[in-house]
């Protein structure tokens, strides 16, 4: 090849691009806090906060360390994939694996607490229970979704299996945050 071919090429592969704005981590930040605000807003609207919290009684301690727990895997998720939405090649996005370890203490105390209360943990795994929940979650996380959707549609995640996990992860969060404030 010649010179001037090399540079015909190089013309025209990037004859057409535009210089597009740069992604900022605020910008997309914002769009997760005002997915998940929208999501528990429109939950709490259609079904009202729980008794307890509503009249200014405070969560027992283990309630409270279940919501931060479960508040700090979604800002960790969430963090981790809008990182993935910016370019770059060998970023670490790991931060959200640790969360996600911390919040196994959940299910983990619930199979203890189950062991020595079997009658009320048979109660609360009714379908009638699960699915109630299941679908408000859904509709609190919703916005953090698409939130992190939109965010990753406009970037370039290298691993967009992983960006779709770790999305999931901070939706389902949010979700199931605001359904421990519902």
């Amino acid at each position: 090849m010649t010179d001037a071919s090399i540079d015909d090429l190089i013309d025209g592969l990037g004859g057409e691009l535009e210089p597009v704005r740069p992604r900022r981590l605020l910008r997309g930040g914002l769009w997760v806090a005002m997915g998940w605000i929208g999501g528990g807003a429109l939950l709490l609207w259609l079904f009202g906060m729980r008794h307890d919290l509503a009249a200014g009684i405070p969560m027992a301690p283990l309630s409270m360390l279940a919501f931060w727990l479960i508040v700090a895997l979604g800002l960790a998720a969430a963090w981790s994939a809008l990182r993935m939405g910016l370019p770059g090649v060998g970023r670490d996005y790991s931060g959200w694996r640790w969360a996600g370890l911390a919040a196994l203490a959940l299910p983990l105390t619930a199979i203890f607490i189950g062991f020595g209360d079997s009658h009320g943990a048979m109660e609360a795994m009714r379908p009638d229970h699960g699915m109630r929940c299941t679908f408000d979650g859904l509709i609190a996380g919703v916005g953090v979704g698409a939130a992190l959707f939109a965010w990753l549609k406009g970037g370039a995640p290298t691993s967009p299996e992983r960006a779709g996990l770790v999305s999931g992860l901070a939706a389902g969060a949010a979700g199931a945050a605001v359904v421990a404030l519902h």
